[in-house]
């Protein structure tokens, strides 16, 4: 019984074990961490049980680039995919408030203050059989295992793992043009193929990605990363920006009004009748009578 209670007050001390909950679950240590500079999202690592298809995608890239030989058009669309899920992932951080672009590992320094997203692809049913699982030709059941790893002055440690699928909500209206237009431009800025993928192919890699997205929202919420934005942008803005505090409105007298105020006050300013003072009034003087002549 010592035994066991001094382990439960070393884990109550250090915090939570990292451990690997399942699928759909996160799995972090209870220390919080420092808000990075930036969030890279690195190209996922594909399973070989996995199949990504996208046979529109490789007849549109050949009519631009010309006839490739076929056992290209896997890898060539295991890229595109890859690209298409790490762009979602990238949006959903932006959308959030969080500085996030593709990159790799290897372009990190000790100075770069990032966290770097780390995936793989695999079937999420562990019994699929090979080719079983995968993105497009109607295809499913595909699960990213992830971890989110924090690269500084201090060194690299881990600082989240989760799995997630292809179950994210994808946005609607004008959230959805605005969702497009940073994946495109994501894309874009890429040196990767920029021809689309096919609406089945495409819908699946970003769902997958909205959902990887979305708990690591979730995670730098719980972090204080969103918040610790929110207040420094607040303590930036100079004190003189604040609107000065409007004036009481005062109200506007109608013609009726200073009509009878002005005449109470020559009201208030004559006496009234019996207020007065007594004055002595001088009557005229009474003309003696004449006497009749005799």
């Amino acid at each position: 019984m010592r035994i066991l209670s001094i382990c439960v007050a070393a884990l109550l001390l250090s915090g939570c074990v990292e451990s690997d909950l399942g699928p759909g679950t996160l799995a972090s240590s209870g220390a919080s961490s420092p808000k990075p500079k930036a969030i890279v999202v690195s190209d996922f690592v594909v399973s070989s049980d996995v199949l990504l298809i996208d046979r529109g995608y490789t007849a549109r890239l050949e009519r631009k680039i010309g006839a490739f030989p076929t056992f290209e058009r896997k890898p060539r669309t295991i890229d595109r995919v890859n690209d298409e899920i790490v762009a979602t992932v990238v949006a959903t951080l932006r959308e959030a408030g969080l500085e996030a672009a593709p990159g790799a590992e290897e372009s990190l320094s000790a100075s770069s203050d990032a966290v770097i997203v780390k995936g793989r692809l695999r079937p999420a049913d562990a019994g699929a059989k090979k080719n079983e699982a995968g993105i497009g030709g109607g295809k499913s059941n595909v699960t990213a295992d992830m971890t989110l790893s924090k690269v500084s002055a201090l060194g690299q440690r881990d600082l989240m793992s989760f799995s997630a699928g292809a179950s994210g909500k994808l946005p609607s209206g004008k959230a959805a043009a605005a969702d497009n237009a940073t994946i495109a431009g994501v894309l874009a800025a890429g040196d990767g193929a920029k021809e689309k993928l096919s609406p089945d192919v495409e819908s699946a890699s970003r769902k997958l990605g909205r959902a990887i997205g979305d708990k690591i929202v979730a995670y730098a919420k719980a972090q204080g990363w969103l918040n610790a934005a929110g207040s420094d942008d607040v303590a930036a803005k100079p004190a003189e920006e604040k609107p000065a505090p409007a004036k009481p409105a005062q109200a506007k007298t109608s013609q009726a009004e200073t009509t009878h105020a002005d005449t109470g006050d020559k009201a208030e300013a004559s006496p009234l009748p019996g207020d007065e003072e007594p004055q002595m009034v001088k009557l005229p003087a009474t003309k003696p009578k004449k006497k009749p002549a005799a």
